[in-house]
């Protein structure tokens, strides 16, 4: 079982729904996933493309399929600047297989853009759009596509549409706060107004309750009369525009002037969601991806804060780690673009990449990258100014106790935590992930392994070892053996307030735990298991220690156990003389077989997946050659540097 979805359920609910006609202008759909062959499943989903270079997008329009280009469509590019202050709509017609290319966007880099396209009368959008300032963006426009929520329908802050909700020869403008979700009153709303002699008048109104200003009487203007709105909305700095237009008096209008990030999904820029969703958190940035037109040897990378701004200045490190466990460093510092660009690194197969930022004094790092002869690599990272309160984080944990030999019980004990708030979570002291009083044998579960460390595999705890963004939901989920009489006590302090609490067992086990129901969730099937389970909801929440009984387990008989007992030793001692008499055994003889090939496989190059399974299997084999030393043989072979696994 899964606990996220809850988790995020409880803590965050339903977002409020934006009243107003204004407010409902800035929703934007939250990037979909990839689409199925049909284009029009692909249309208005963004791409970054490693191909594109960065300050331009690529749309493509089509008129239902791959065989049906657009060719000299109109296609427009919403375009709004990082800071928000300014807005522009550039046009392009499509070309070459219907694609239409907009090109010199460096204003606009870090900022956002929608791209639109009228075909036969269907007015085709694309979802928000990213303007990264390391790659470009594709994106196609395809007729017929599924019509997305109201919000797609809407352009960008800045960007004037039509609006039918007010009379003709009326522009309508709201001034809003992204942060706050709310509209800014008393606010002066200035309409600067050229008329085709190039003469310019300006009409002035205060904001009001719902951050609103009407301008009407605009059918009285020269024909031709080029208007743009403007509002200072900060205390500091130069004023938000709107983009230039050209007054329309037979139609109503509107437009948004807003402060503040624009989140990817169109809600609050610090934990994502739009409005009725639960929040999803940040969106995940490109991992490390080979980029051809850098030269081998050259790392590129994009640093940004949490509202997704470059970070200029910053220092980092990239760390190049043996397989020997040897590190090598590389300082360097971003650009004012937040961008490291540094050539000349090593080109070798027997050491690994990554890249460590230390930010408001928290240790951030990337994933594991390789480099090669095909190119360079480029990667982006996030980083969060840190609090070390717990309070900002909510969590979830269930446990799972199963039955094994010898009086013993495997509890799998799964741990959620998602951080609330504007900052990440990270600690003044270490902070230990435990299993219950007696556990042993503690490791790391798949998906933890991205923020636990267990480097010492007899350690009876997992160390956190990078921060939890806020938004983001962290998986502290380890499992562990410990010794039963027939019952296990459970009285686990968590380190985060809890907010939901359960237990699975198998059916012939009791519960003793205060406040507990069993649930009438249905139990995927679990691999190995051949009997019934059932779910019990604790309902133990808030920041005190958890507590129940189980009880009904199983107990190896004495004399069977001392029976094993005994028979387990013989059979460790015969197994520690074999090892020691024979020179070079089948299971030795098998691993180092393989471990010669899949080195070889990597010394021939493989694509980024291919490399990952090959270091990840080299990881396995290492640590049973490293098992079989454990036992006192000396090893026959040429010793080989071991590669490491995380974030590989």
């Amino acid at each position: 079982m899964t606990l996220t979805s809850s988790l995020i359920r409880v803590l965050f609910g339903l977002g409020s729904v934006l009243v107003t006609a204004m407010v409902m202008l800035l929703a934007v759909p939250a990037l979909a996933g990839p689409g199925q062959p049909d284009p029009r499943q692909m249309s208005g989903i963004p791409r970054p493309d490693p191909q594109i270079p960065a300050g331009e997008v690529t749309v493509r329009v089509l008129r239902g399929s791959f065989e049906e280009p657009a060719l000299d469509a109109v296609v427009e590019l919403e375009l709004r600047s990082a800071d928000g202050r300014v807005a522009e709509l550039r046009s392009a017609t499509a070309g070459n297989q219907g694609r239409a290319h907009f090109r010199e966007l460096g204003p606009f880099l870090g900022g956002q853009a929608v791209a639109r396209v009228s075909l036969d009368g269907e007015v085709i959008r694309s979802h928000q759009i990213d303007l990264r300032p390391d790659t470009g963006t594709a994106v196609m426009l395809v007729k017929g596509a599924p019509k997305g929520s109201a919000s797609q329908e809407m352009s960008l802050p800045g960007i004037v549409f039509d609006f039918d909700k007010t009379p003709a020869g009326t522009l309508m403008v709201g001034v809003f706060d992204l942060g706050s979700r709310q509209g800014l009153i008393d606010v002066e709303v200035h309409l600067d107004v050229t008329s085709p002699d190039g003469q310019t008048t300006t009409k002035t109104l205060e904001s009001g309750a719902m951050g609103q200003a009407t301008f009407d009487g605009l059918a009285e203007l020269p024909p031709g009369a080029v208007l743009q709105v403007r509002a200072q909305l900060a205390a500091e700095g130069e004023p938000y525009r709107s983009m230039e237009f050209v007054n329309e008096p037979m139609r109503g209008q509107a437009v948004v002037l807003a402060k503040g990030r624009m989140a990817p999904d169109g809600g609050n820029p610090h934990q994502g969601g739009t409005p009725g969703q639960a929040s999803q958190g940040p969106t995940k940035l490109p991992g490390p991806r080979i980029a051809r037109e850098l030269p081998p040897g050259t790392v590129q990378v994009l640093v940004v804060d949490g509202r997704d701004q470059p970070l200029a200045d910053q220092p980092l490190f990239i760390v190049k780690k043996g397989f020997d466990g040897t590190k090598e460093s590389y300082p360097a510092k971003t650009t004012a673009e937040g961008i490291v660009l540094r050539s000349g690194l090593p080109v070798v197969e027997d050491a690994l990449y990554y890249v460590a930022v230390t930010y408001d004094g928290a240790p951030y790092t990337s994933p594991f990258f390789g480099l090669d002869g095909r190119g360079g690599v480029r990667l982006a990272m996030r980083v969060w100014p840190v609090t070390s309160d717990p309070a900002v984080a909510k969590s979830a944990v269930q446990w799972e106790v199963m039955e094994t030999e010898n009086d013993h019980a495997q509890v799998v004990q799964v741990y959620e935590v998602l951080v609330g708030g504007d900052k990440a979570y990270w600690p003044d002291e270490p902070l230990r992930i435990r299993g219950i009083e007696g556990a042993k044998g503690l490791v790391v579960l798949r998906g933890a392994d991205d923020w636990l460390e267990h480097d010492d595999d007899k350690a009876p705890y997992a160390t956190l070892s990078q921060p939890i963004p806020p938004g983001g939901v962290a998986a502290l989920s380890v499992g562990y053996v410990v010794e039963h009489d027939g019952a296990l006590e459970f009285d686990w302090p968590p380190p985060f307030e809890v907010i939901e609490s359960a237990v699975v067992l198998k059916e012939s086990m009791t519960l003793e735990a205060p406040g507990a129901t069993r649930s009438d969730r249905e139990l995927p099937p679990q691999a190995g298991l051949d009997y019934a389970r059932v779910a019990y909801d604790l309902g133990q929440k808030g920041r005190g220690a958890l507590q129940l009984r189980v009880e009904g387990l199983l107990r190896t008989p004495r004399l069977y156990r001392q029976l094993g007992i005994g028979v387990g030793l013989m059979m460790l001692v015969v197994l520690v003389a074999g090892l020691a008499r024979t020179r070079s055994g089948d299971t030795r003889a098998r691993l180092t077989k393989r471990r010669d090939e899949l080195l070889a496989a990597l010394e021939r190059g493989a694509d980024e997946r291919e490399r990952t399974r090959i270091i990840t299997a080299l990881d396995r084999i290492y640590r049973q050659l490293d098992a079989l030393d454990a036992l006192g043989r000396k090893t026959t072979v040429t010793a080989q540097p071991r590669p490491p696994v995380a974030g590989a």
